[in-house]
């Protein structure tokens, strides 16, 4: 049974050691200078620090952690006036993709109150993750399968 929950203190290193794995066999396909950054990146210190500046939550199969995500508050207001919101370390294991858990995962992202809060919320993209974000109805603001910034990430948004 598939439950979703808050981040807790002792999620740390299994979701760290979850989305390492995911970037290894999942998002082999990103360019290596993205992978090289983000692998270290999720530590189990990057994990409390997400789930103290925004919402973590913590999706469980049995009692078995299987994926995460983070709804974080920008705090910044754009020149439109736009609020922006921003999603992180969205997440799943890699045989808990294709199941509906990331459609779960994003329905309790996109309706948590930071995300209400918000008329625009971004994240980043993999490669591997494109198609399910753009049935999800995101889009890139850069166009079509577009990377941009000094980053060259692929950016994914929805505007309310």
């Amino acid at each position: 049974m598939l439950t979703i929950r808050r981040f807790q203190k002792g999620d740390e290193e299994i979701l760290s050691v979850m989305i390492r794995r995911t970037l290894r066999e999942v998002n082999y396909t990103s360019p290596k200078s993205e992978l090289d950054y983000l692998i270290p990146h999720y530590s189990p210190e990057t994990m409390v620090e997400l789930s103290e500046t925004g919402h973590t939550y913590v999706l469980e199969e049995d009692g078995q952690i299987i994926g995460s995500g983070t709804i974080l508050p920008d705090g910044e207001t754009d020149r439109e006036g736009e609020t922006e919101g921003g999603i992180g370390a969205a997440f799943l294991s890699p045989e808990s993709i294709g199941k509906g858990y990331g459609r779960k995962l994003f329905e309790t992202l996109e309706t948590d109150e930071l995300a209400a809060k918000a008329t625009r919320v971004w994240l980043t993209s993999s490669d591997m993750a494109l198609g399910f974000y753009e049935h999800m109805g995101w889009v890139n603001p850069n166009g079509p399968r577009a990377r941009a910034g000094e980053d060259n990430l692929l950016y994914m948004e929805k505007r309310k």
